[in-house]
């Protein structure tokens, strides 16, 4: 753990009672979730949906979680050996007392693939494992390890190759030509102290929102460390994240040289107004310690965990990169909701109503609806998106401050300067799981290496092509079309053992010129997590 991270525990954890409360986390998966969506947007029982990963007592107080996960859909017989039950049912470790639980599984993704258009076959080889559990009701761990060889689709390769980053997994070892070696860890502890409180630290992930992509903060890039204090209170939920984040140049991967590090912290006030409508506040801010220009040292007002940082940004004389948003949802009826986000890193607003495409009005905005067991069907999801986000939004003047983290954009892939419109559906039948996804997109990309049209977050907005006159898709038009269709047998719901084929499409128009992916696959798999490869 940084010295950040060390100054940030031992400033907070002194103050606090200590009182009986559950703490168990869960994971961080779209599907997952999207099965629960009864139990996390119940009228009778409103919860704080945006925040993730969940912990326990936040969706089901008194349930234990591989219940929830779906560990008691699917019934053991006494008859069933060992192996029948470590495989379909139960995890391969679990050790259980009346103050103590510990559980532990092996992780596996082992795929065989080809892609027909460019007549390459692909791989993928993923061995790792997971540990978690928790001790009295108030501490929790969880910690997993992958390491993975892969050959992927040229789309993805040529992004590996780009710029050595695995999307979402981190830094790439290519050992045998357009073969890939990479391995990544995450770790996180929770301690809740109190029904009121608690504390979160490792290295991982996190999430704000309720749509499939966040504006404000995703999943997207790789893991970092954090810490996180969480305040629930009334119908308040209200949490501070300090992080740290890595800064990857170009040359810095091919010399090895240690990577540049940036602090982010975000504040984030959710409220549930009534039982259906819920309204969250967002603060965030990537600030440098340091910096060629400045040697300012650990900015202590930024230790506040109460107050919103914007009036002492400002006080400071800060060049620091801040970024504000909203999120809502309303709860239509027991299987529907909307929700959406509006994220804002500048607005001029004579400016914005003069509608002259001025640089400096960079904001974002999605907009989302969620139906489950639609049309009355049990077990039917479908989902639909629109996400937009205008040029130079999250970029800065220095790019050592953009909304970054390993190379790719803390919220969305495509970074800004795009349209996007999402349509997923997802059903289960006893042990059978089908999913399609569909995404549609235009953006827009660099012209000349000398501009910058306002879609690389690498680049400065200093480097832009005008003042005013700016568009969302300005520049080289790009327009994608993409599919992803699976078909999977679920094996063990407790570490989603699965049996899976896969299908995508993608289609990418640059200008006069196109890039087509059609992609099979089919293998095993298991562990929970998000990985976004729809760019």
């Amino acid at each position: 753990m940084t010295q950040l991270f060390k100054k940030i525990c031992c400033f907070w954890i002194l103050f606090l009672p200590v009182l009986d409360a559950q703490s168990q986390l869960f994971p961080l998966d779209h599907q997952l979730e999207n099965k629960l969506g009864l139990t996390l947007y119940s009228i009778e029982h409103p919860k704080h949906t945006s925040i993730h990963p969940f912990e326990l007592r936040d969706l089901a107080p008194g349930r234990n979680i591989d219940s929830l996960i779906g560990g008691d859909k699917f019934k053991h017989s006494s008859d069933d050996s060992w192996i029948e039950r470590k495989l379909f049912y139960e995890h391969l470790l679990d050790i259980e007392s009346e103050d103590h639980r510990i559980y532990g599984d092996i992780h596996a993704d082992l795929q065989l693939g080809r892609e027909f258009h460019d007549g390459q076959n692909t791989f993928v080889n993923t061995r790792g494992f997971v540990v978690g559990g928790s001790v009295s009701d108030n501490f929790s761990f969880y910690t997993e390890f992958f390491e993975n060889q892969a050959i992927f689709p040229k789309y993805l390769e040529s992004y590996i190759k780009r710029d050595s980053i695995v999307p979402g997994q981190g830094y790439q070892r290519s050992f045998v030509a357009n073969t890939f070696d990479y391995s990544y860890s995450t770790s996180i502890i929770s301690y809740r102290p109190s029904k009121y409180i608690s504390f979160q630290a490792g290295h991982g992930k996190n999430f704000i929102g309720d749509g499939y992509r966040s504006l404000l903060l995703s999943d997207v890039a790789f893991n970092y460390p954090y810490f996180k204090i969480t305040a629930d209170v009334w119908k308040i939920k209200y949490i501070v994240l300090w992080t740290e984040f890595q800064h990857i140049e170009k040359r810095q991967l091919g010399d090895r040289f240690p990577f540049s590090k940036k602090s982010g912290i975000f504040h984030y006030l959710d409220v549930n107004i009534t039982e259906r409508f819920s309204i969250g506040l967002f603060e965030g801010i990537i600030w440098l310690p340091k910096d060629s220009t400045n040697n300012r040292g650990f900015e202590w007002n930024y230790l506040n965990p109460i107050i919103f940082l914007r009036p002492v940004e400002l006080s400071l004389g800060s060049p620091d990169n801040i970024l504000l948003g909203i999120n809502t949802k309303y709860i239509i009826n027991e299987n529907a909701i909307l929700y959406g986000q509006i994220m804002l890193d500048e607005l001029t607003v004579d400016e914005y109503f003069k509608n002259k495409g001025y640089w400096g009005n960079k904001y974002g905005v999605q907009f989302g609806i969620k139906s489950f067991n639609a049309f009355n069907i049990p077990n039917l999801f479908l989902q639909g998106e629109i996400n937009l986000v205008s040029p130079y939004t999250y970029s800065h003047k220095s790019p050592l401050k953009n909304y970054t983290h390993y190379r790719q954009s803390l919220s969305h892939p495509l970074g800004a300067n795009f349209y996007e419109y999402i349509a997923i559906g997802e059903y289960s039948m006893n042990r059978f799981e089908f999913r399609l996804q569909l995404n549609y997109s235009t953006f827009g990309t660099d012209s000349s290496l000398k501009y910058s049209f306002g879609q690389n977050l690498a680049k400065s907005y200093d480097a832009r092509y005008r003042n005013y006159g700016n568009f969302i898709g300005q520049g080289i038009k790009n327009t994608l079309l993409y599919s992803d269709f699976r078909i999977s047998y679920l094996l063990n719901p407790l570490n989603n053992l699965r049996v899976e084929a896969s299908y995508i499409f993608r289609l990418l128009e640059t200008g006069n010129k196109n890039s087509e992916t059609s992609w099979f696959s089919l293998g095993f798999r298991t562990s929970f997590r998000n990985l976004y490869y729809d760019f």
